[in-house]
């Protein structure tokens, strides 16, 4: 048997000092997820998505070109490999 120390799909041997087999690990931000309201007691959490270079605004049932999504206050992030 033997394992191989690889990471499932990854290509990395396990070591943080060896190189990417696989090339650079680059990442881009594709969504988002915030809270709107006062405070966690209230409000309710939205998605923001980029798709085709273009951010919407997923908030229950209706979905929005974002002009600005609030990046910068974001409650868990999503990034994709590049």
């Amino acid at each position: 048997g033997g394992a191989t120390g690889a990471a499932a799909g990854g290509g990395a041997t396990g070591d943080a000092s060896s190189p990417c087999l696989d090339g650079p690990a680059t990442y881009e931000l594709f969504g988002v997820v915030s809270h709107m309201g006062g405070n966690t007691a209230c409000g309710h959490y939205v998605a923001h998505v980029k798709s085709d270079g273009e951010w919407y605004i997923f908030n229950d049932d209706k979905v929005a070109r974002s002009r600005e999504p609030p990046l910068d206050l974001g409650y868990l992030y999503f990034y994709r490999r590049a």
